[in-house]
């Protein structure tokens, strides 16, 4: 066990679950919609559009759908998009290498999450994976909650405060560089999660587990 290391730090979606990107080109092949469609709009203005704004818990499903509409139209996207589909799609399968290990790990040393999520209270979007699977943390993190989101400077600064933590006593594991970016350049420790079997590979070799 790396002796610095006080706590994993997990994103949820795309690390302990298959990845919503590949939810999204599913519904996209099934709709008939241009593949590559749904991250086209989502990474326009990508830290203050609808969907930042819904996962900060700013606007309500409604307006989300509005915003996201506009979005898509301003980008020159004129295909009909579903939007109760689009946002089913963040309800994944877990990842079942990854949360084998997760709970080998668990055993050893504490364990939180850090996520960028939707109110299911306000907008009546169910998300049952993380719903049925988020009592397994120590400490849970969420942009709906708090207002804050990823990569925001802030959330991470909460995160330690919260914890009473230093950074380098935690381990960071986000499948995406936009979101380990802020919080390696604070200290943390970060890997990202690009497959589960080099995932796993990484947090054996790193922890000794």
């Amino acid at each position: 066990m790396n002796e610095a290391i006080k706590l994993i730090l997990w994103d949820f979606g795309g690390v302990l679950t298959k990845s919503p990107l590949l939810k999204f080109t599913e519904y996209e092949i099934q709709s008939n919609i241009t593949k590559g469609t749904i991250i086209k709009i989502n990474s326009h203005n990508k830290l203050n559009n609808a969907w930042a704004k819904l996962e900060k818990n700013i606007i309500d499903k409604k307006k989300f759908s509005e915003l996201f509409l506009r979005e898509a139209k301003e980008l020159n996207i004129n295909e009909k998009l579903d939007i109760d589909k689009i946002l089913d799609c963040l309800n994944v399968e877990l990842e079942t290498t990854i949360v084998d290990v997760f709970f080998k790990i668990k055993k050893k040393i504490p364990v939180a999450c850090l996520t960028n999520n939707i109110s299911t209270d306000i907008n009546g979007i169910s998300n049952n994976t993380f719903d049925n699977f988020k009592n397994n943390f120590n400490s849970v993190f969420e942009s709906s909650k708090l207002g804050l989101r990823k990569p925001e400077e802030e959330i991470y600064k909460h995160v330690l405060l919260k914890l009473n933590l230093l950074p380098e006593n935690i381990l960071f594991i986000d499948d995406l560089g936009i979101n380990l970016k802020p919080a390696k350049k604070l200290g943390f420790n970060t890997f990202k999660a690009e497959n589960p079997k080099d995932t796993k590979k990484f947090l054996v070799k790193f922890l000794g587990i």
